[in-house]
């Protein structure tokens, strides 16, 4: 992990997810070594970052590979989830594969056995991470049954004859808004009696199979999240893999139970211990996915993604995130376009924090076919517009015509994920530091500013560079140099004061 760590420490980010396998930390039930979890905190420490822990326990990407030998060995003690005749196929599979273990999220046992471990490994945190290293922890990864709707085990069958959970049918009962309307259409039946879950939906009900077992897995993570604070009371979430998605449209495609945007309320209803729900962000509407987790109830934090500089503005600015993490930092490319994206957003920290607090940000990141967007700061509009359509546009006015832009450098070197260009995007965000000055980061956008009971006009740009110190003031821009105030090639940044003229 050596250069790994020196990799990471030069990526500009502040705080880094890292994982603790139950198998590594007991691999003999009741014999624990936690010599993984030192060296993560020493080599956290010395690279001056905080640590993110994953608890890598009976659950991840909803299968369980990372389960002890000793549990996976054991069916009868242990049993395995049951997809039924006829399996769904599943995404990273094909016919012929080696199975993966899926472990039933109904058994007793399982779950006081992941709880016993975990318990030991906050535990054993509370006693040795004295510099407060560890900031929050991600109990299991990625949960949820995929190949089918919903687990027919024994134990499955058992809960599934049981009545509805009383906190879900509360939650149903008592603010129907908060649940996405198909789901209220499918689950009303729950409010009326407290018959069992087959009473009320029989078999065939993808949105019914789909919160059935997301009270199990919520139950079960936020169970151990419960267990994990009585010993240390640091934040405890879980992370989602999003769905549905094209190609995986039902439950059972993409893992059935996790807190996936539809089941969220459920989730809440049934894991209040758990400080928030994330998503892992993949797809490209990763605006839209922000958008879904987003709330004030549920502050934006995205633990794994891609490479995308603007993205991590965006959820920062437009969404009120927290944290940001791309999956497999150490395989960045050094002075890759996310580190300067790092760089700039972590030494604005503080800027950024007032104004999330006070309503005074805009993040933004424009597609190919967004012509521009706008946002409001009381009652002064912006308009921000993607600056390479524009001069193109002008210049083609005038009989020039510009060859289209390269495609930027990758952003990562030899990542499992493959070829990950960087980000041609206009991004950035938009601070406003009093009525008529405002603070902008980010690449590529033009911005307009108008007020509708009187003229404004730019009254200066200052240009402001980031050095080791932090940031500086530069240039006063003026003339030509403020058709574009942010640079087309390169995160840049500036402070702008405008001049308000009344009508008279």
């Amino acid at each position: 992990m050596t250069p790994l760590w020196e990799k990471i420490e030069a990526s500009n980010a502040n705080s880094v997810i890292a994982t603790v396998a139950w198998d590594q930390v007991e691999p003999e039930e009741g014999f624990f070594d936690f010599s993984i979890v030192d060296g993560l905190l020493e080599d956290a420490q010395t690279a001056g970052l905080k640590l993110v822990l994953i608890w890598f326990g009976a659950f991840k990407n909803a299968s369980s590979t990372y389960a002890p030998s000793w549990v996976r060995r054991d069916t009868a003690r242990f049993p395995r989830a049951d997809r039924g005749a006829e399996p769904m196929q599943t995404p990273f599979s094909y016919k012929g594969s080696t199975p993966r273990p899926t472990l039933s999220v109904f058994s007793k046992e399982l779950f006081d056995a992941d709880k016993a471990a975990y318990s030991r490994f906050m535990d054993h945190l509370a006693g040795t991470d004295t510099q407060h290293t560890v900031i929050m922890v991600q109990v299991e990864n990625e949960v949820g049954l995929l190949g089918a709707g919903r687990d027919r085990s024994a134990a499955a069958l058992a809960a599934w004859n049981s009545p509805v959970p009383e906190a879900l049918r509360k939650a149903l009962a008592n603010d129907e808004g908060a649940f996405d309307p198909s789901l209220v259409e499918a689950l009303r039946p729950i409010i009326s009696t407290d018959a069992s879950w087959k009473a009320h939906f029989g078999d065939g009900n993808p949105a019914a199979d789909e919160a059935f077992m997301a009270c199990a897995f919520a139950g079960y993570v936020g169970g151990l999240a419960a267990a994990g604070k009585e010993i240390l009371g640091i934040p405890a979430y879980a992370n989602a893999w999003i769905g549905p998605q094209p190609g995986q449209e039902l439950p059972g495609n993409y893992p059935s139970g996790g807190p996936t945007a539809m089941m969220l309320p459920v989730w809440q209803a049934m894991a209040p211990i758990l400080d928030f729900l994330a998503p892992d962000i993949y797809v490209p509407n990763s605006a839209e996915v922000m958008g879904q987790y987003a709330s004030p109830e549920n502050p934006l934090f995205i633990p794994e993604a891609r490479f995308r500089a603007g993205d991590a503005f965006l959820s920062v600015g437009r969404f009120r995130g927290f944290g940001y993490h791309v999956f497999g930092l150490e395989d960045a490319r050094p002075e890759n376009q996310y580190s300067e994206a790092c760089r700039a957003i972590v030494s604005l920290t503080k800027d950024i924090v007032a104004a999330q607090r006070d309503g005074r940000i805009f993040g933004f990141a424009l597609e190919q076919d967004d012509d521009g967007v706008e946002t409001d700061f009381g009652g002064i509009t912006v308009s921000i517009r993607n600056a390479a359509k524009l001069y193109t546009a002008m210049l083609l006015d005038a009989g020039v015509v510009l060859p289209p832009p390269p495609e930027l450098p990758g952003e990562t070197e030899g990542a499992a994920h493959g070829h990950t260009p960087g980000d041609n995007r206009p991004f950035g965000l938009l601070i406003q530091l009093n009525p008529l000055e405002f603070l902008v980061v980010g690449q590529g956008a033009l911005l307009d500013f108008h007020r509708a009971d009187s003229a404004l006009e730019v009254d200066s740009v200052r240009e402001l560079r980031l050095t080791s110190e932090g940031w500086e003031e530069g240039r006063l821009l003026n003339g030509d140099e403020r058709l574009q105030v942010l640079q087309s090639d390169r995160i840049s940044a500036a402070r702008i004061r405008l001049l308000n003229i009344s009508h008279h």
